[in-house]
């Protein structure tokens, strides 16, 4: 598999090389002259990065060669030393070269609808749900992006029964209220983040209600790749909308205004609701949004069941069915079992969301790397 990760980038550096003889001879006027100069772009790290491996893999060899040589022990010794340090070195350029090669992913950067739901477990577990969507609410203000929520059904024990948000890219700061969890993340890295969290989050813990006993509960979280018009075009004749007067808090306007939308997408069935703008037009148009993101979805999971389960995962599809992080109050430990990080510390304070980054990039990096295991695989 090493011969085949070595000859995959020295096809890159070979291309690097072979586009600029092309580029030298392109009208820097013409469309080719942009493309070929993108191309180039992209693959400058990759050859930089591929000669350098071959001179590490170089000095690496004069060190063995000493290493195992007859003559001054000391010597010897010194240089196998310097030699395991080296070979970590090169295995770690390597992979992140690797990793460079894997084909990007057009929805990386979407905005994300975020969607909480309070599942098994009782009316205890909403407010665990509510937890969740703080400590995303958290996270996205630390990335610079703006929370805005869209829906939310409260449980009549407290907290949340299942809550939609919008999360935008946002320079200001904006935290906004909790009301929703269908958070459209856009930004740099949004889908590429939070897709991550799709999946059951499991909750043990002590409600304060439960007489001391300890509980178990979950919470379903399904992070969707916002689609844009172009990607997903419904048309006005296969919507039915329904109007009707928002409920919760809002004061005379609430009880006054049919302001509350819900859309339905007759070819499907899938139906939004939005109440948190103060104008039909803008719950209309909030609406269409997670509905647009829920018809993409479709299609992405369609397109992932015709070429593989493999792609289908690729594809950020929340299986439902498979919990996918453990929070235990009592012990004070949050596990993600997809890559068996186990971290000991408050769990309140993990809410927080300061520690969530380094989670997601633990189960990025995995997906990554077995993604590339596939690709070496396929020679």
């Amino acid at each position: 598999m090493q011969e085949v990760a070595e000859r995959k980038l020295a096809e890159a550096h070979s291309r690097y090389q072979a586009l600029q003889d092309t580029i030298a001879d392109t009208s820097p006027a013409s469309e080719a002259y942009q493309r070929l100069m993108k191309e180039s772009a992209a693959l400058l790290p990759l050859s930089e990065g591929y000669q350098q491996l071959q001179r590490l893999q170089k000095e690496a060899q004069g060190l063995a060669e000493l290493a195992s040589g007859e003559g001054d022990s000391e010597l010897a010794a010194l240089a196998e030393e310097e030699l395991a340090g080296l070979q970590q070195q090169v295995a770690e350029l390597r992979e992140s070269l690797l990793l460079a090669l894997l084909p990007p992913d057009s929805s990386e950067d979407a905005n994300v609808v975020l969607e909480l739901r309070a599942s098994v477990g009782g009316e205890w577990v909403a407010g665990f749900a509510e937890d969740l969507l703080d400590m995303y609410r958290s996270f996205a203000g630390e990335q610079g992006w703006r929370f805005e929520v869209l829906e939310l059904k409260l449980a009549e024990y407290g907290g949340i029964k299942a809550a939609n948000a919008l999360v935008l890219e946002s320079k200001s700061g904006d935290s906004g209220g909790i009301k929703s969890a269908t958070a459209l993340v856009s930004g740099p890295g949004a889908f590429g983040q939070l897709r991550w969290e799709s999946g059951v989050h499991r909750v043990t813990m002590v409600p304060s209600n439960s007489q001391g006993k300890m509980q178990t509960g979950t919470t379903v979280v399904i992070a969707l790749p916002e689609a844009s018009e172009v990607e997903v075009s419904i048309a006005d004749t296969d919507l039915r909308i329904e109007t009707c007067r928002a409920s919760g808090k809002g004061g005379q306007h609430v009880n006054t205004t049919d302001s509350a939308v819900r859309v339905v997408h007759l070819p499907t069935g899938i139906a939004v609701s939005c109440q948190n703008e103060r104008s039909q037009g803008q719950n209309r148009s909030q609406a269409l949004r997670v509905l647009r993101a829920k018809l993409y979805e479709m299609e992405l999971q369609k397109h992932a069941r015709e070429q593989s389960a493999q792609r289908k995962a690729a594809a950020g599809n929340a299986n439902t069915n498979e919990r996918i992080r453990s929070y235990n109050y009592q012990d004070g430990r949050v596990v993600d079992h997809r890559v068996g990080l186990s971290m000991s510390m408050d769990v309140p304070r993990f809410m927080e969301g300061g520690r969530l980054g380094e989670v997601i990039a633990a189960v990025k990096l995995a997906h990554q790397q077995q993604l590339l295991q596939e690709m070496l695989a396929e020679g």
